[in-house]
C-alpha cells in the first residue's frame, strides 16, 4: 500500500525540499520506490534534483490545470520526480472556479500511485487538496 507524505509549510526556507528530498532518498536506499512531488512554484526541489525548470517539457501545473498525466522523470538520484515550474503559481487563480478542484492532486497520482511504496508532496500548496 503506498505510503503518501505531505511536507507543507507557507513560510520559505524551512526545509521542505530538502525535507522531501534526503527523507526520499534514504527510503530509496531502503529499496522502496519513492515518487517525490515539487509543488512549490519556487522550484527548489526540482532544481536541486539538477533539473531546469525553465526547460521542462511539462510540469506539475499540466496535471493539476488541464488534467493531463503525471510528467514524471524517471530515476534522478534514486528517485522519481514530478517536477514543477513558476507557471504553478498561475493555478490558484486559474482553478478557482473549477469543479472538484480540491481532487486535483488525488486525481493526478491515481493512475501511478500503485507504482510506489511513498509519494511525497513538498510545497507551499498553491492549489486546494484533498488526500484519499
Amino acid at each position: 500500500m503506498t505510503q503518501i507524505i505531505a511536507i507543507f509549510n507557507q513560510a520559505g526556507g524551512v526545509a521542505k525540499s530538502t525535507v522531501t528530498h534526503n527523507l526520499g532518498y534514504h527510503l530509496a536506499c531502503r529499496n522502496h520506490r519513492v515518487l517525490v512531488i515539487d509543488m512549490d512554484p519556487q522550484a527548489s526541489l526540482t532544481t536541486f534534483m539538477g533539473l531546469d525548470p525553465d526547460d521542462l517539457e511539462q510540469s506539475l501545473y499540466d496535471a493539476l490545470k488541464d488534467e493531463k498525466t503525471l510528467y514524471i522523470i524517471e530515476d534522478l538520484m534514486k528517485l522519481d520526480i514530478a517536477p514543477t515550474n513558476l507557471k504553478l503559481s498561475a493555478a490558484e487563480m486559474e482553478l478557482v472556479h473549477a469543479d472538484l478542484r480540491e481532487m486535483r492532486h488525488k486525481d493526478a497520482i491515481e493512475p501511478i500511485q500503485a507504482d510506489y511504496d511513498f509519494i511525497k508532496f513538498a510545497g507551499k500548496t498553491p492549489v486546494p487538496c484533498a488526500w484519499g
